[in-house]
């Protein structure tokens, strides 16, 4: 919480407050009669807690407890004690819950010999990008009227600091991203005599950083490991526009030399997804999909991964619109059906409706952890957790979707080697091109809706993917223009 706030001191208003914030059975202590007056029947007692009340059966007391992030129930006679498994959740989601005092350090021995190797102290942290010297000054762009400069900052490095914390500060993907490309210009800059600092840079000189990006020669270029693609230098260049355009926007600039600058608007009108799944492959999705559907007392970790598939098969988000943060995605609830609710770019909330075939997956995974299969009003539970508790990231969902890939690939018919191969190289983001290619191709869906749904900024993107490719265009040319002989001509 923010501010923080301390746990209860006594044990019970502790274990009340962990079960609430992590919306889970922290340490219950069940009876036939507690079961009886909780669900009112034995038949509903049955059907809502089965592991408790087969146990109840044999007589005595049962406990369902938390157990490194799954709910485990057993006799009250071989449980452990609720200051044990609270002793533990605590050690084990210390990232969320801190103790108040740090503990004191404790005195060591001496070190083996080579321990100066990794002492923390010889590896400082990276110092942030706007403490590089080159950033130190001003240059001729400059604003000093400070009638008219509202940045209220007196340098370069300051200036680019506001710019992170204003556009980036929101996702550590972003301000990574934005980080990155700000280095890699003051790296091209220092290697090519460009003294700097940023608020001198001509116009001339980013036109000549932008044609660095498409020569593998140039330093910036082998450090990036050879040419950039052309993806790339539209995202480097958008970077730069926007840290400009922000600079020259709150007057800290006297005139923007990067306007217009490499727009993407010609990269959005020529966008076409390359990485769409052959048939035989979504025929390889949904089987590997439907073999899981439906199972009972399916493991934690394996209804997980067919869920985080099925997710990402029937809704088209990016990855890490999946990752846990800023208490997103979101599940709710409504007469209509399920809602995911995801933070996508631009730290934009985007609303998603979730077919059957998709909440059937996530019904099984949620009963599988020990959750009610419908999310109650106002769950903060993370969607997907990792073993420990805590929402998956995004390695952690990458990981997940490649594993069930080369489980599909492994089904594929050796002869169709084709096939298995796509599979092994797919990744996440090639199910969102299926969903797009689904929605606009298959089944005609209007390009605004569409564009909603995958929460593009503009329909020219969603456009792509009504480009047929050449399979379809093989099929209207053979059905335009059938193959037809007079009755007098030979045959061939």
């Amino acid at each position: 919480m923010n501010p923080p706030q301390p746990l209860p001191g006594d044990l019970g208003g502790a274990i009340t407050y962990l079960s609430a914030v992590l919306n889970l059975p922290v340490y219950e202590t069940w009876t036939p009669a507690a079961l009886l007056e909780r669900y009112g029947s034995m038949p509903a007692a049955k059907a809502a807690q089965p592991e408790v009340f087969a146990l109840l059966l044999g007589g005595g007391a049962a406990v369902r407890f938390w157990d490194l992030g799954q709910i485990r129930a057993v006799g009250a006679a071989q449980a452990p004690s609720a200051e044990a498994v609270v002793g533990r959740l605590l050690r084990t989601l210390r990232v969320r819950f801190r103790p108040a005092r740090p503990p004191a350090p404790t005195e060591r021995g001496p070190k083996p010999a080579g321990a100066a190797a990794i002492r923390p102290d010889l590896h400082p942290p990276r110092r942030p990008v706007s403490d590089d010297p080159w950033l130190s000054g001003t240059g001729r762009f400059y604003n000093r009227d400070l009638s008219s400069n509202t940045l209220d900052v007196s340098n370069d490095g300051a200036a680019v600091h506001r710019f992170l914390q204003e556009r980036a500060g929101g996702s550590p993907h972003t301000l990574r991203a934005y980080t990155s490309e700000i280095r890699g210009l003051i790296r091209w800059c220092k290697a090519n005599g460009v003294v700097g600092p940023l608020s001198a840079l001509t116009r001339r000189i980013l036109l000549d950083y932008r044609d660095a990006l498409r020569r593998p020669s140039e330093p910036q270029a082998e450090h990036e490991g050879g040419k950039r693609s052309e993806a790339g230098q539209q995202r480097t260049m958008a970077v730069l526009r926007s840290l400009f355009g922000f600079l020259a926007l709150t007057g800290y600039l006297t005139s923007n030399p990067c306007t217009r600058l490499g727009s993407t608007a010609a990269a959005r009108a020529g966008f076409r997804p390359e990485r769409i799944l052959p048939a035989v492959a979504v025929d390889a999705i949904d089987r590997w999909l439907c073999d899981r559907a439906g199972g009972s007392g399916r493991q934690p970790d394996v209804a997980r991964r067919v869920a985080i598939l099925a997710t990402y098969r029937f809704t088209g988000v990016r990855l890490d619109e999946l990752a846990t943060r800023d208490g997103y995605p979101r599940l709710s609830v409504e007469l209509g059906g399920w809602t995911l609710t995801v933070m996508g770019k631009g730290r934009k909330k985007r609303s998603i409706p979730l077919p059957d075939s998709c909440t059937l997956f996530l019904k099984q995974y949620r009963v599988a952890c020990g959750l009610p299969p419908t999310p109650s009003p106002g769950e903060v539970a993370p969607l997907f957790r990792a073993k420990r508790g805590a929402g998956l990231g995004i390695s952690g969902l990458y990981r997940q979707v490649k594993g069930a890939f080369r489980e599909m690939a492994s089904t594929i018919p050796a002869s169709d080697t084709a096939a298995r191969l796509i599979l092994e190289s797919a990744s996440p983001h090639w199910l969102r091109h299926l969903v797009g290619k689904t929605l606009v191709i298959d089944k005609k869906v209007p390009l605004p809706m569409a564009a909603t749904l995958l929460g593009h900024e503009s329909v020219v993107t969603t456009a792509g993917y009504s480009q047929a490719d050449l399979t379809e265009l093989r099929a209207v040319m053979q059905v335009s223009f059938p193959l037809r002989f007079p009755d007098d001509a030979p045959q061939p």
